[in-house]
């Protein structure tokens, strides 16, 4: 398992894209996510204009993950091929983005089928859909699509002490979201981990990333990425410690064979023989102890020189 996102959705009209940028080059897991519904007020509201999302679709360095989270008339615009929300997560899909989907089976404009159809035919777009209790059954209609992924957006109930995350039943990708924060995160993001199990998943932050003024907080964001990627060195795996390196005598490698190296061995005895003839005049007990184990393996191998007084041999 691991965490592959996160999600910050709501980018204002007004939030320097240029900052987005220097905080994914410092937090490489964080993907801003931007509103889009021809229905919904614009600014000072949290959906920006389509000018807008095309210039921070189209400008924005391609190390900057982005996320377009389309709801209302725009889902069934999408699926009717409308050329403006079209356009969006065609700009999207080239960058790798992802396509949240905020629709429920109530919509009227709901269409399974054809959901179905449009996202096997879009595979170069990731679309996410939520799984509630307003959708009891799309995840099972979307079983299967090798590009879709389900969002649990399970907001905390009031006064409960421990809350709980709906468990992984597969292996597939999924995302948590809900009342998570700056206050929460800490707590939460364990729960998480354990609810998600073997499987991949990512997180998802939106009202608790806002001032007091509902403008999208860059600030607030950066302190939310600053809490995951704590968490995320906590967990990471590093390499089995290796016993410590026991200190060995050359008499042992010797006894034990390691020295028999064919292509070795010549080199192996000149260097002792060097080492006993340079410090034949030593009076340093150390350099002594050294000599001394020089002097044995080379008695050994029955190759010892006759005189200290003597030049040491020439290599070859």
């Amino acid at each position: 398992m691991a965490l592959r996102m996160c999600s910050l959705a709501g980018v204002d009209e007004t939030t320097p894209l240029f900052e987005l940028a220097v905080v994914s080059d410092l937090y490489g897991f964080a993907e801003w996510a931007f509103l889009y519904s021809p229905d919904r007020p614009r600014p000072p509201g949290r959906y920006p204009s389509v000018a807008r999302l095309q210039r921070a679709l189209g400008e924005l360095p391609r190390y900057v993950r982005l996320a377009l989270h389309i709801s209302g008339a725009a889902v069934g615009d999408l699926l009717a091929g409308e050329p403006v929300v079209s356009g969006l997560v065609k700009q999207v899909g080239a960058r790798s983005g992802r396509v949240q989907l905020d629709l429920t089976e109530a919509d009227a404009a709901f269409d399974g089928v054809r959901l179905r159809e449009f996202m096997l035919q879009q595979s170069d777009v990731a679309f996410i859909t939520l799984h509630d209790a307003k959708n009891p059954g799309l995840s099972a209609l979307l079983a299967g699509v090798p590009n879709h992924a389900v969002l649990f957006d399970t907001p905390p109930v009031r006064g409960a002490k421990d809350r709980s995350w709906p468990e992984a039943e597969d292996t597939k990708c999924r995302g948590y979201a809900g009342g998570l924060g700056i206050e929460t995160l800490e707590r939460e993001l364990p729960r998480i981990y354990a609810a998600a199990g073997q499987a991949d998943f990512w997180i998802g932050l939106g009202d608790l990333v806002r001032d007091q003024n509902d403008r999208f907080d860059v600030h607030a964001a950066r302190h939310c990425l600053e809490l995951v990627a704590l968490e995320l060195s906590n967990r990471i795996e590093l390499p089995r410690q290796h016993p410590r390196r026991r200190q060995c005598e050359l008499i042992d490698l010797f006894d034990a064979g390691l020295t028999d190296e064919r292509e070795s061995v010549l080199d192996f005895e000149m260097m002792l023989q060097h080492m006993v003839h340079a410090s034949r005049d030593t009076l340093d007990p150390n350099l002594m102890e050294i000599r001394r184990k020089a002097e044995v393996l080379l008695l050994r191998k029955g190759n010892v020189l006759p005189s200290y007084a003597q030049a040491p041999p020439q290599a070859g």
